[in-house]
């Protein structure tokens, strides 16, 4: 049974240990160590990557596997790794220590995040996944409302700053009836339990098989980027140590380029971004009405075309009362088009006094049309340019 070192000694980076099994499944190699710093992917935490040094050769742990169960007694570990290694050979094992230490930053802060949960509100942990890539997500049982998520961030950040311990203990039987903790399974090998805090604060008691760093003050900084309903209860999303430094640097430089285009100062962002929207939106209804008057016009001179086609973004409301007017002044398929080549052409089609649904079935055939209706007008999108559109109502209204 491979002895696992980082259980009590999270931040040990090096050890000098024996291979004890190699072993070649396919084209995969599966290697046992005598001791063990790397640990196996298990409990919503990925898996320690590192190096076995020896003999001026160097193998890579990819992935680590526990073998067994928890729930049904000790389990052990094996790698996966790039390289065979006879047994008995003795090697140096290195750790990735960056990663390990973003994870256990993060891993530790959401302790102390579900700890507050679970004694300021009741809320228990349903479902914690640690990414390497995306923010840390905590699921709990409980709706937090906007002031609950500020004020649970803002005590996390204060346990942080409070540098309590973070401990490992291995309860007996006993201990552990008496015990008040989170994560309470059956486990038959003995439980490994973390408990932030002191006899004076103690944050969170909780069975975890994962390193930890050694105090609230190394997870540096919690910051909680989101909060969502969901299955009934509130997914909070965070970032923990560097991080959330990494990301909160990053932001800070997205803000001051806003800034900068707006000249103005970062509080003042909201108020203009909101103005800007406003105005926006304003001038885009102003363009639709004269947009819609110029296309009146040329709907309504006598050298009109069935096909309307317009590189003017026109509102829905507005391409369906040009379409009404279309079909009352010409015979035969007409059709408003507005987008450009590139992007494609939303559209409204169809025709008085003929069923709409055979042309637009006409269109997903020979303009690969997505869109449908009823037998008066029919609507959606073709990426078919300028070109081929008026060929098309050309060749349809000639009976072709």
């Amino acid at each position: 049974m491979t002895e696992k070192l980082y259980e009590k000694q999270s931040y040990r980076k090096e050890c000098q240990t024996l291979v004890t099994k190699c072993v070649r499944e396919g084209n995969k190699v599966y290697i046992k160590l005598k001791e063990t710093i790397f640990f196996p992917e298990e409990g919503g935490q990925y898996s320690d990557t590192g190096t076995l040094c020896f003999g001026g050769r160097t193998v890579h742990v990819l992935r680590g596997d526990l073998l067994g169960s928890p729930t049904e007694g000790e389990t052990d570990i094996r790698y996966l790794a790039d390289g065979e290694i006879e047994a008995g050979t003795e090697v140096l094992c290195k750790l990735d220590w960056d990663i390990r230490f973003d994870r256990m930053q993060n891993h530790s802060g959401e302790h102390i995040l579900s700890g507050l949960l679970h004694s300021n509100y009741g809320y228990n942990n349903t479902g914690f996944h640690l990414s390497d890539t995306e923010p840390v997500t905590v699921d709990t049982d409980g709706v937090l409302s906007a002031e609950e998520v500020e004020a649970l961030e803002r005590e996390a950040n204060s346990v942080i700053y409070a540098n309590l311990p973070i401990t490992v203990s291995y309860p007996s039987a006993g201990e552990l009836k008496a015990l008040d903790y989170r994560s309470k399974i059956e486990i038959r090998s003995a439980l490994r339990m973390i408990t932030i805090g002191d006899e004076s604060q103690t944050v969170d008691v909780c069975a975890c098989c994962a390193p930890h760093v050694s105090s609230t003050g190394s997870v540096g900084i919690l910051k909680i980027l989101s909060a969502e309903k969901f299955r009934g209860g509130t997914r909070l999303s965070i970032l923990c140590g560097r991080r959330a430094y990494a990301y909160i640097n990053q932001s800070l430089k997205y803000l001051d380029a806003a800034s900068r285009v707006f000249s103005t100062r970062p509080e003042l962002l909201s108020s203009i971004a909101k103005k800007s929207k406003e105005d926006n939106l304003r001038l885009k209804e102003e363009a639709g009405k004269l947009a819609e008057e110029l296309l009146l016009k040329e709907i309504r001179s006598e050298a009109g075309s069935n096909l309307i086609c317009t590189e003017i973004a026109l509102a829905p409301d507005i391409m369906k009362n040009l379409y009404n007017v279309l079909t009352g002044l010409r015979e035969g398929f007409v059709g408003i088009f507005s987008g450009n080549d590139r992007d494609g052409y939303r559209y409204y089609a169809g025709g008085r006094d003929l069923d709409a649904r055979s042309l637009s079935q006409r269109m997903q055939e020979e303009l690969g049309a997505k869109g449908g209706g009823s037998p008066e007008m029919v609507q959606g999108k073709t990426s078919a340019g300028r070109k081929q559109l008026e060929a098309f109502f050309s060749r349809i209204n000639k009976g072709s």
